[in-house]
C-alpha cells in the first residue's frame, strides 16, 4: 500500500523536471568526454510502459511547508550498461544518490531488488547503466524524522499522471524512517505499468502525446517537506493521487 499526497494548495510553477537535461542529454548532462559521446549516443535507452504490477494507493491530505520551492531537485542519466562501462572504464561506483545531505538515499533497483551501481564521471555526473528489456524500480529511503513528498519523472513524464513533469504535480509520500518504492507509471488506484529499459522507439515518452523524445534517458526527482493533516492514518510509506488522474497507455 502506498500513500498519494493530496495537496490542496498549488502554485503555477513552470520548472519542468524533464527539462533538466532537455536539449542535449549527452553533451550537456552526461559528463562523458566529447570523444566518447558518439559511442554512448548510439546506446541510448528509454523506459517502456511495461506489464501491470499490483500497487495499491490511498489518499493522504498534506500541505507543503515551502510550496514554492523544492528542498532539492536531482536527476540521473541512464544509458546502455555495456556502452557506458566502455566509455567510463575507470569511473567510481556507488549504490545510491544521497539527497538532502544524506537525509534520503535514492537508489535504482534491478529485477532482483539489488541496487544498480551508479558511475560517477570525472565531472561529478552520476550515470546509470541499464539493460534493454530489464525491469527496474526507484527506491527512496528516508533516514530522517521528517515527512517528505517525492515528485518523480521518467523520460520527462510524471510517474503518476503521465504528463510533462512539473513541480506543480503532486507526488508520493515518504514518511519519516520509512522507504518508498516506485515500480512504474501509475495506471489506476491498484496497478502500475512496470518500468522497463527499452530502445528509444519503444519508450513510453515516444508513444504518448505528452512525451518528448529529447527527455529520454533522464530520471528526475523533486523533494518537498510536507505536514500531514492526520498523521495517525499513515501506517507506512505510500503515494498520493495525481489529482485523481493517472497515466494513459501508450499509442504504438
Amino acid at each position: 500500500m502506498h500513500h498519494l499526497l493530496n495537496i490542496k494548495t498549488k502554485k503555477p510553477w513552470a520548472k519542468l523536471l524533464g527539462g533538466l537535461c532537455l536539449l542535449s542529454l549527452l553533451a550537456a548532462c552526461s559528463g562523458i568526454p566529447a570523444q566518447q559521446q558518439a559511442e554512448t549516443s548510439s546506446a541510448q535507452l528509454g523506459t517502456q510502459w511495461g506489464e501491470g504490477l499490483e500497487s495499491s494507493v490511498q489518499n493522504v491530505e498534506a500541505s507543503r511547508i515551502s510550496p514554492q520551492q523544492a528542498e532539492q531537485v536531482a536527476s540521473l542519466t541512464y544509458r546502455d550498461a555495456k556502452a557506458l562501462n566502455q566509455a567510463l572504464p575507470n569511473a567510481a561506483r556507488q549504490l545510491n544518490l544521497p539527497l538532502l545531505q544524506g537525509a534520503i538515499e535514492w537508489s535504482v533497483l534491478d529485477e532482483n531488488d539489488r541496487p544498480i551501481p551508479l558511475l560517477r564521471t570525472a565531472q561529478g555526473q552520476l550515470m546509470l547503466g541499464g539493460t534493454n528489456g530489464a525491469r527496474y524500480t526507484l527506491k527512496f529511503q528516508n533516514l530522517s524524522n521528517r515527512d517528505y513528498e517525492i515528485v518523480s519523472t521518467v523520460d520527462g513524464l510524471d510517474v503518476l499522471n503521465g504528463q510533462a513533469g512539473s513541480l506543480n504535480n503532486t507526488g508520493y509520500l515518504l514518511n519519516a524512517h520509512r522507504s518508498l518504492t516506485i515500480k512504474g507509471f501509475r495506471k489506476s488506484q491498484d496497478e502500475v505499468a512496470a518500468f522497463r529499459f527499452a530502445t528509444p522507439d519503444l519508450a513510453y515518452a515516444a508513444n504518448t502525446p505528452a512525451g518528448d523524445t529529447r527527455n529520454l534517458g533522464v530520471i528526475g526527482v523533486a523533494v518537498f517537506r510536507v505536514a500531514l493533516k492526520d498523521k495517525s492514518k499513515v501506517m507506512q510509506a505510500n503515494p498520493f493521487p495525481a489529482d485523481s488522474t493517472y497515466a494513459q497507455p501508450p499509442r504504438y
